[in-house]
């Protein structure tokens, strides 16, 4: 009986195995199901790293950017395969970073080079040098609080490193110059040695590297980029759009494009005043960064100024109007392109009349009761006057149970994730009736806050 008992044991067990459809498991608890190995191209690939790294080793990540993964393949149309591969050999404190391309139905190693820094911060690929091959520019993390420095590769038959000695907080690459060749962009804040700047490196062909060919100072007050956008900052002229934080948590935006006629780079928005403090329109508490707000294809920048309200209402409900404004390259000032007043609470902006930026409307927030209220403002009594609109926002459930009949649901307000519906109601005034607003005003006015 006990052998007949343990044959049945064993036969339920290898019924389980079988149905399972997974390959052989181990029953111990703490055991962990160890991942497949890489089949096809990336096992080949794997295969050299470990010959590369001289047996075992532990692959690195970049920290940030669009390639994430350790193993990043390339292909530059489908003619020159490669792959880039970060790593670490378990007996070196350094990383490696391997060039192994697919030359005549093979991968092969090209290049192996080691870098001293604390990680990866960032993996690119850009044509630098015009050849219709992509370079491979590398961002390296520093031990503590130093700058990034960075490496480019070339990668064909062979590969080569080109040093670069040049740190960064933050890098890009784009075409300032607007020449047809990206440059590599490097934004730097400052230091006991060096002032806040951004440089911009071309590739030489006398030196087969990029260099520095442009530089700039930025605001010294800058403690941190927070925003960097590359875009049209005006008709046919391409730019980049600083955010950056100083102490107190006040953000500013920095407008750097190149000057063809000059030959320079400019910065327009930032003025040196006297006791080396710098002055900057844009200077706001609001975390709100530059965009294109309005659709029109071209960056502005966020300038905020408070509404009017008096002191019998909490500073903290009071709104702000914030413009956004266009720099103006031929006029060399800020233009506005519309104003908005902005919940931050419940993530939406309504867009102001034109009739109502004549300091005559204010508004107000009511976090209790998630609503946002427009008055008519009396200037002469600094007194609020008659209701113009409230926002609110309700629940699903609110709505439903909302005698809407004089409501106005906001769609372009989108609050489905938040099971969220918000609505409008207008009122009358008689005391200026130009300022009274219209269903399809506040309907095409409302929209959900800009995704930063």
């Amino acid at each position: 009986m006990k052998r007949k008992a343990v044959a049945l044991m064993l036969a339920v067990v290898m019924v389980i195995l079988v149905t399972a459809g997974c390959s052989p498991i181990s029953i111990e608890g703490n055991t962990l199901l160890r991942p497949p190995r890489a089949t096809g191209d990336k096992a080949e690939i794997q295969d050299i790293i470990t010959q590369q790294a001289g047996g075992k080793y532990t692959f690195k990540y970049p920290q940030t950017g669009t390639n994430r993964s350790a193993i990043t393949m390339k292909s530059d149309k489908a003619q020159n395969e490669f792959a880039v591969a970060l790593y670490s050999p378990n007996n070196d404190t350094k990383m490696n970073v391997s060039m192994i391309a697919y030359i005549k139905n093979e991968w092969k190693c090209i290049g192996t080079f080691s870098n001293a820094g604390a990680g990866v911060d960032r993996v690119m690929f850009s044509d630098l040098n015009n050849d219709g091959t992509d370079e491979v520019i590398i961002g390296w993390t520093g031990y503590g609080n130093t700058s990034k420095t960075l490496t480019a590769y070339s990668v064909a038959d062979t590969a080569y490193e080109m040093t670069i000695d040049d740190t960064y907080d933050e890098m890009l690459i784009e075409d300032v110059t607007a020449d047809a060749l990206n440059e590599i962009v490097l934004l730097s804040l400052g230091s006991q040695k060096n002032p806040s700047s951004i440089r911009l490196l071309q590739y030489s062909e006398q030196e087969k590297k990029p260099i520095g060919k442009y530089a700039l100072e930025l605001d010294p007050e800058i403690t941190s980029f927070v925003n960097v956008t590359v875009g049209n900052i005006a008709q046919n002229q391409i730019g980049l759009v600083v955010d950056g934080e100083k102490n107190g948590g006040v953000l500013t935006s920095q407008i750097i494009y190149f000057d063809a006629q000059t030959n320079t780079l400019q910065n327009p928005l930032v003025s040196k005043l006297e006791n080396d403090v710098y002055s900057n329109p844009t200077a706001r508490k609001d975390t709100i960064y530059s965009r294109d707000a309005d659709g029109d294809g071209m960056i502005e920048v966020p300038v905020i100024t408070p509404m009017s309200a008096g002191t019998d209402v909490n500073a903290a409900n009071v709104c702000n109007i914030t413009a956004w404004k266009q720099y103006s390259i031929y006029n060399k000032s800020l233009g506005t392109k519309l104003n908005t007043v902005i919940n931050y609470n419940d993530r939406y902006y309504f867009t102001m009349p034109n009739r109502w930026m004549n300091g005559s409307v204010t508004a107000v927030t009511d976090p209790d009761t998630r609503q946002m209220t427009f008055y008519l403002w009396n200037s002469k009594t600094s007194s609020f006057g008659d209701k113009l609109l409230t926002i609110r926002r309700y629940t699903e459930e609110e709505w439903e149970q909302e005698d809407t009949a004089d409501m106005i649901a906001l769609s372009n307000i989108d609050g489905t994730k938040s099971h969220a519906v918000f609505g409008g109601q207008i009122f009358i005034t008689h005391a200026d009736e130009t300022l009274n607003i219209t269903p399809e005003e506040v309907t095409a006015s409302a929209h959900s806050f800009w995704t930063n």
